[in-house]
């Protein structure tokens, strides 16, 4: 669950992305998890959802634990699920499982994650800048 005021915008690659509305400083809290918003989805819950749901949940929802395979995936229901993919991230997350800011995000600035942090086989083809894997967060 976001903890910080943000806006959604146009990004630079046409699409939607999460913008901070104020200045964040380094190591600036700003996502926790609340199971509230924050919702874990089985895999035998996914088969049961209408087809539109499952494509939305195909296109925001992102392993829970991917080391645990466990299958169960995460929905952000706030606009979280609009921070996008960069290679060299904003953010970071800590051994908490809390979003923090990697360095100083200024006001209007998209807030970014990277991607293969969360799942290393995520398919980044679709992304227009070079991903780099990482194994531990920036930050």
């Amino acid at each position: 669950m976001l903890i910080v005021e943000t806006v959604l915008k146009p990004d630079q690659f046409g699409g939607i992305g999460l913008f901070s509305a104020t200045l964040l400083p380094k190591d600036s809290l700003i996502w926790i998890h609340n199971p509230i918003v924050d919702i874990a989805v089985t895999p035998e819950q996914y088969e049961t959802l209408a087809p539109t749901f499952r494509a939305l949940l195909d296109k925001h929802a992102y392993p829970r634990d991917y080391k645990a395979n466990d299958g169960i995936i995460e929905y952000n229901a706030d606009n979280a699920r609009f921070m996008n993919h960069s290679s060299q991230p904003n953010t970071y997350q800590d051994d908490h499982c809390r979003v923090l800011t990697a360095r100083d995000v200024q006001p209007g600035e998209e807030l970014t994650c990277n991607y293969l942090f969360f799942d290393p086989t995520c398919e980044l083809s679709w992304n227009e800048e070079p991903s780099v894997n990482v194994d531990a967060p920036t930050g």
